[in-house]
């Protein structure tokens, strides 16, 4: 369901699966345990992502928000075209960066 992967200083973390209320708990947990201590720099790769709900939504947002309260980054990445209408419409692209795959997504922390 998460698959994990480190691009120099940057956390990867792929969902292979949907982010809704049925799994956004376990989600989050996994995602939190990836995260090294310090400043995180993390990925969010939504290519294999099929669908996103409100919890879902809600995860990603909390992510940022942790990410940037330690003084960290967030990015997203991969996102399908449903899911970028879906975060479009929500306002949530043009609050997190989104790239075409994770390796532009870990490659933009350099600059």
């Amino acid at each position: 369901m998460i698959e994990y992967t480190r691009q120099g200083a940057v956390d990867i973390v792929q969902l292979q699966d949907s982010l809704t209320y049925s799994n956004a708990d376990r989600v989050r947990t996994a995602v939190e345990q990836a995260i090294k201590p310090g400043q995180p720099r993390l990925v969010l790769d939504l290519r294999d992502m099929a669908l996103c709900d409100s919890q879902g939504l809600e995860l990603i947002l909390d992510l940022r928000d942790r990410c940037v309260k330690r003084g960290g980054m967030f990015k997203l990445a991969g996102a399908s075209h449903l899911c970028q209408d879906i975060l479009r419409v929500t306002g949530l692209l043009d609050q997190i960066e989104h790239y075409e795959d994770s390796v532009q997504a870990a490659g933009s922390f350099a600059v």
